[in-house]
């Protein structure tokens, strides 16, 4: 025994403080819920962590570029549909004024409306800016397209696509929209009735190659002048890179089927409602995302890569009463307000107009018949109400405004509007499973039908009231190279990558879109041999406006395509990066459990071996 040196005080009382050293870290670590503190709790993690942090915010900010970038796109687009409404109109009035039966001062009040539509077109394609930035700069570049003589393989691709769609599609198409929406279809068979004769209709194909090949968009548009059954025009505008041959996939069939559906839906309706599709200039017209988002009620909003996020979501639920992925489909219906129905049409607009439907019905359950019934009580609604403005009808078919429902939508609401109804989140989960595997439409069998069964078989190309009469078939590219080109061009930047690399960048050309570009500005109206003229300059820059809009609706669809890919990269690496940075806090409580155990163990031994010493004495006794 000894009693200079206490060696089992010595080294209770190191294991103690080592004890409680630990300890607090633990501690540390479970207050800040960080497993690295400090560049010592684990220095390789901590270098790899910041790394990885570093290319997470960065691509959360390139997916922010890039969701800009979709929104100037659509910004163009909506600039350009209404250009093309006015273009249509247009040749519409070239038409007529070509007939000899007008008298001069006729034709003078013709062209005194289409100057006006000139000047318009003008005006909106030089007011139309996103962030300040004009969208069509006088210099950019001139939508010029060039017609080609298609080889053997693409003309033959062209006449069966044509075959397909008079023969097949549009006629189906014509009668499930009528079946599937009574109230228009009602009042389009009886006009015909009427009239004693179908509706005939011409078909226009245009196959348009994007600028530099780019894949371009498939769009279509049915022109209905005037309130009666007068002459129309169907016209569609395919890339060639998408229909390249008679070998068409199921994919590019059910792309083409969906697409039909969408654009003679929005036929029927200029029919119906000629006075209400004027778009915003009155209040009672029906608004662009009511009319894009009702269409895609009969081609399908997840049809075309619009709410692919949302089918993501149900695909994984085990029902659609499996809550589980509502938090993600409430983000994405808001975006942190970057996604809303007016800026989303095909998208947002879509979900608002089912919605729509499902609160103007008579149940609370939800079902594609319950949808449908709704949405025919709006139909009957704007039937019966005229003269009504938008809202005031909406509102009374709904239970609540234009403004609460897109509200409801864009915000990824949660709680009900109406009293007994579900929540927005709610019924766009329910839309997205019960749309698994189909494209979520109303004038097919149920909304899980897709592929090459959008449009069924059964209906008779010569029975229906509206028809396709002439065919006539076009091949066009957009021009970039021609002399008229030089000392022009105008284009902007997306950045959406991490770093300085230029494979990063995604560039978006501008166009030229004043009438001067669109080699409509002399046209006049006043002779006969002038509106013949004009028929084909217009029918020209309707061809023009379109080679654009697809340019632009490839542009968006490629840029969501990268920001899905971004934000996949983001959630997979924020995944690892949490693996390497964050404490594990049930891990970490069971440590600081046995630390305290052990940090009271030492007290103890310490206590005991303090007490040594006393030993020494009573030797000395």
């Amino acid at each position: 025994m000894v009693i200079q040196h206490n060696m089992q005080a010595s080294y209770a009382n190191m294991m103690t403080g080592i004890t409680t050293s630990e300890r607090a870290k633990t501690a540390e670590k479970l207050a800040s819920g960080y497993k690295i503190n400090r560049a010592a709790d684990n220095a390789a993690s901590l270098t790899i962590s910041e790394k990885m942090r570093r290319q997470m915010r960065g691509l959360t900010r390139a997916s922010s570029n890039g969701k800009d970038g979709i929104s100037m796109a659509q910004v163009a687009d909506g600039a350009l549909h209404e250009v093309h409404e006015m273009l249509q109109r247009c040749n519409v009035l070239s038409i007529q004024a070509a007939n000899g039966t007008l008298a001069p001062e006729d034709r003078i009040a013709i062209n005194n409306e289409i100057k006006q539509l000139k000047s318009e077109i003008n005006a909106i394609t030089s007011r139309t800016k996103f962030n300040e930035t004009p969208i069509f700069p006088k210099k950019g570049r001139l939508p010029r397209l060039t017609t080609l003589n298609p080889p053997s393989s693409i003309a033959n691709g062209m006449k069966y696509l044509a075959q397909k769609i008079s023969n097949e599609y549009f006629p189906n198409a014509v009668e499930q929209i009528l079946n599937s929406f009574s109230p228009m279809g009602n009042t389009v068979r009886t006009a015909a009735e009427n009239d004693k004769t179908p509706y005939y209709s011409t078909m226009t194909i245009n196959t348009i190659d994007g600028v530099d090949n780019v894949l371009a968009s498939m769009s279509a548009q049915i022109s209905w002048p005037g309130q009666n059954f007068t002459p129309g025009s169907l016209l569609l505008s395919v890339d060639k890179a998408d229909f390249p041959s008679l070998n068409l996939s199921q994919d590019k069939l059910s792309l083409l089927e969906s697409t039909v559906a969408h654009e003679v839906m929005h036929g029927v309706m200029a029919t119906v409602y000629p006075e209400r599709m004027n778009i915003g200039t009155g209040p009672e017209d029906f608004p662009l995302w009511f009319i894009e988002g009702t269409a895609q009620l009969s081609g399908g909003g997840y049809s075309s890569g619009w709410n692919s996020y949302l089918s993501s979501c149900a695909s994984t639920l085990s029902s659609a009463n499996d809550p589980s992925r509502d938090y993600n489909i409430a983000a994405y219906l808001s975006q942190g307000g970057q996604y809303t129905v007016d800026g989303r049409v095909y998208g947002h607009g879509y979900l608002a107009a089912a919605y729509a439907g499902y609160l103007a019905s008579d149940t609370n359950d939800f079902s594609k018949a319950t949808i449908l019934t709704g949405m025919n009580k709006i139909f009957q609604g704007f039937i019966d109400n005229k003269t009504d403005s938008f809202d005031t009808v909406l509102t009374s078919l709904i239970g609540i405004s234009e403004s609460d429902l897109k509200d409801c939508i864009n915000n990824g609401s949660y709680s009900s509007p109406v009293s007994g109804k579900m929540g927005a989140v709610e019924f766009v989960r329910r839309l997205s499973y019960e749309s698994l595997g189909g494209v979520g439409s109303l004038i097919t069998p149920s909304l899980s039908t897709g592929g090459t069964n959008i449009l069924g078989e059964t209906a008779k190309k010569n029975k229906q009231p509206i028809e396709i009469m002439n065919t006539t078939l076009g091949y066009v590219q957009m021009d970039l190279t021609t002399e008229n080109q030089k000392g022009r061009g105008s284009s902007i930047a997306l950045h959406l990558g991490t770093d300085a690399d230029m494979t990063n960048k995604v560039e978006i050309e501008l166009f030229d879109m004043s009438t001067d570009a669109l080699l409509i500005t002399d046209v006049n109206l006043l002779t006969e041999d002038n509106a013949t003229n004009a028929i084909d300059k217009f029918s020209n820059a309707i061809l023009m406006v379109s080679g654009v809009r697809s340019y632009f609706g490839a542009i968006q669809n490629r840029v969501e395509h990268t920001v899905y890919n971004l934000n996949n990269v983001v959630e997979n690496t924020t995944a690892a990066e949490s693996r390497l940075r964050d404490a594990d806090m049930a891990e970490e409580m069971v440590r600081l459990s046995t630390l305290n155990i052990l940090q009271q163990a030492g007290q103890s031994v310490l206590a005991q071996a303090n007490q040594t010493p006393q030993g020494v004495m009573a030797l000395l006794q």
